[in-house]
């Protein structure tokens, strides 16, 4: 993060044209980059998949009953151990009776089946739960377990219990994408002469991937990137450079990052010393907050389902959605840099709209009928699953009167995928 920071650090008095330069709106490098950062300056932390990470240890209990032509007996399921490993959504059940499967979701919802062979049949354990913690130490996990069976020959099982496991922080929980902000002072010293400047808040991008951090700023800026480092303790470390009046300077950034129910943030501070030509020594130190957010970019495929109405001088027709009106119920999606476009090639409509770093989707696509100009308002949401991100929506169009009497509306719900490369 911290090579973000030393955009406006380059604006003391003897460089400050030069940073002017850097900056200026017709550098498309900043202009696009700035595009996408200026959403962060109101983002809160967003949960994600990777924080849920984890190699779980826990137990379960419960009881069975079994009713076998009319005689019930029941029987207490002891505190037996388990374990469970979640990688990004997916989740491996490891039990002494069977092992199974399931997903966690982004908000934190546990499902899943472990598949458990009695005499030669196997009797599948639904297990539901959710995380219910999540902090430096741990992860914790409760939920429920549930079977119902028929072993024939008059003979039927059922059983449900609770279950609880916890896992450790590991080093993949911080793994995603950051949105943050800084701010500061340089003090500049010219042979006693001392001068402080304040760096006014800004924006900056991360990525995290096992371990290694990666920034982004505007090129053409005069600045190296340093890929930093984070522990699995949550402590970063960062380092850039920099060279003015042709000296190299190194800015480090340090700070502690949590991770919580609502996804990872951290603060810190950032620092630089040197002495350059001419007797100036400038300083510069300030400090810096981290927001894990969701990035969705991508091209993705699906459908719109619902119902048009309409109403022709006081018949009323409702049209579901696929159907004789529109067989063809296709949509498609791209995001990209914080612009989603969107297109419903059977209408045939198209439009645009924005998402935030949230996973919050908003925009209108247009088509024509009899040379009227038809509006559907679009909402959504995109977040990440254990196969994949999924984008879920509603569309509506307001009563439009299109001529001749006959006024349309209609609602309706869309949803699509990644679309797979060939």
């Amino acid at each position: 993060m911290v090579p973000q920071l030393l955009t406006l650090l380059r604006s003391r008095p003897r460089a400050r044209s030069r940073a002017l330069m850097v900056l200026s709106p017709n550098c498309p490098a900043v202009e696009n980059l700035e595009e996408r950062t200026l959403l962060t300056a109101a983002v809160t932390s967003a949960p994600t998949l990777a924080i849920l990470n984890g190699n779980f240890t826990g137990s379960y209990s419960g009881q069975i009953s079994v009713n076998n032509n009319g005689t019930v007996t029941k029987s207490a399921v002891a505190s037996t151990a388990f374990s469970m490993a979640i990688s990004n959504g997916a989740i491996t059940f490891t039990t002494p009776v069977g092992n199974g499967t399931g997903t966690v979701t982004v908000g934190r919802a546990i499902s899943g089946t472990v598949e458990a062979p009695y005499q030669s049949t196997t009797v599948p354990v639904t297990v539901t739960g959710n995380i219910t913690n999540v902090n430096a130490v741990q992860t914790y996990a409760s939920g429920k377990w549930t079977f119902s069976v028929n072993l024939g020959g008059g003979v039927t099982a059922t059983g449900s219990g609770t279950w609880t496991a916890s896992a450790p922080q590991i080093l993949s929980n911080f793994d995603g994408n950051y949105a943050g902000t800084y701010q500061g002072t340089i003090t500049t010293n010219t042979n006693g002469s001392i001068s402080t400047t304040p760096v006014s808040p800004g924006t900056f991008m991360a990525a995290i991937s096992n371990g290694v951090i990666t920034t982004a700023f505007p090129s053409g800026s005069g600045l190296t990137a340093v890929s930093g480092s984070i522990n699995v303790t949550g402590r970063v470390n960062s380092t850039a450079t920099f060279v003015e009046d042709g000296v190299t300077i190194t800015v480090t950034a340090s700070g502690p990052t949590s991770r919580g129910l609502t996804g990872v943030n951290g603060t810190g501070n950032w620092s630089f010393k040197a002495n350059l030509p001419g007797g100036v020594f400038v300083t510069g130190t300030g400090t810096y907050t981290l927001e894990s957010i969701l990035v969705l970019d991508g091209s993705y495929a699906g459908t719109a389902v619902g119902n048009v109405t309409e109403n022709d001088n006081g018949t009323i027709t409702n049209n579901p959605i696929p159907g004789s009106l529109l067989s063809n119920n296709t949509v498609d999606v791209t995001i990209s840099n914080g612009t989603v476009t969107f297109s419903a090639p059977g209408v045939p409509a198209t439009g645009t709209g924005t998402i935030d770093f949230d996973g919050n989707i908003t925009g209108t696509a247009t088509f024509t009928d009899n040379t009227v100009t038809v509006t559907i308002t679009l909402a959504g949401t995109g977040m990440p699953t254990a196969s994949g991100n999924v984008l879920n929506g509603t569309w509506t169009i307001p009563s439009t009167d299109v001529g001749g009497g006959v006024t349309i509306s209609g609602s309706g719900t869309w949803s699509a995928t990644p679309v797979t490369a060939v």
